[in-house]
């Protein structure tokens, strides 16, 4: 493997533990802050509905964590890139959800 491509592993490693920082460090205390305040005023159509939509966060997360350690025990140097790429874009789908859900709830506060 070349220094160019052991390079480009290492900025998406990067890429990856600042997303997963971002997520957990930021996103999710929020989202649960959030989730606390708006679940006690809902009534249970809503509350069915996100219900839903953090069972289809949850699944994406598994799979993002699968993804996560297949990337870590891959053997093999020329499959490392793929499996972080794959990685990546999960974490992105992952943002992607977290923040419709907390417009979805922002939605749901002010009403």
């Amino acid at each position: 493997m070349s220094m160019a491509d052991e390079e480009v592993i290492r900025r998406k490693k990067r890429l990856i533990a600042g997303e997963l920082y971002r997520y957990f460090g930021r996103v999710c205390p929020e989202l649960t802050q959030k989730w606390e305040k708006a679940i006690l005023k809902m009534p249970p159509s809503v509350l069915k509905e996100l219900v839903g939509r953090l069972q289809i966060l949850e699944a994406v997360s598994h799979q993002t964590n699968q993804e996560l350690k297949a990337a870590h025990l891959a053997a093999v140097k020329e499959f490392i890139e793929p499996l972080l790429d794959q990685t990546l874009a999960a974490l992105e789908h992952i943002s992607e959800d977290a923040a419709a859900l907390m417009r979805r709830l922002d939605e749901l506060l002010k009403a």
